[in-house]
């Protein structure tokens, strides 16, 4: 859920190549939106992609974690000690 003021709006100048651009044009005129809808939305959907990717980089990371736990390469950790580990880093 956003804020209101999360959701005005601020005018950007983007500079793009022409038949980018162009290709914007047509997917306007065939589904009767504006370039500023379709840029919304792409770039929504990269951002979204992005934190896609770093939840699953973290995932990795933590797997991998697990595993030197596994293997007695490293001390484990309990899930209370991880819960609090967590809570500490959110505070900084």
């Amino acid at each position: 859920m956003r804020l209101v003021k999360d959701l005005e709006k601020q005018q950007v100048g983007v500079r793009m190549p022409t038949y980018l651009l162009n290709d914007i044009d047509e997917i306007t005129k065939k589904y009767k939106v504006n370039r500023s809808e379709i840029l919304i939305e792409a770039v929504k959907s990269y951002v979204a992609e992005i934190k896609e990717q770093v939840v699953y980089e973290r995932l990795g990371e933590s797997m991998q974690e697990v595993k030197l736990m596994m293997d007695g390469k490293i001390p484990t950790i309990d899930a209370r000690s991880l819960i609090d580990e967590l809570k500490n880093q959110e505070d900084d």
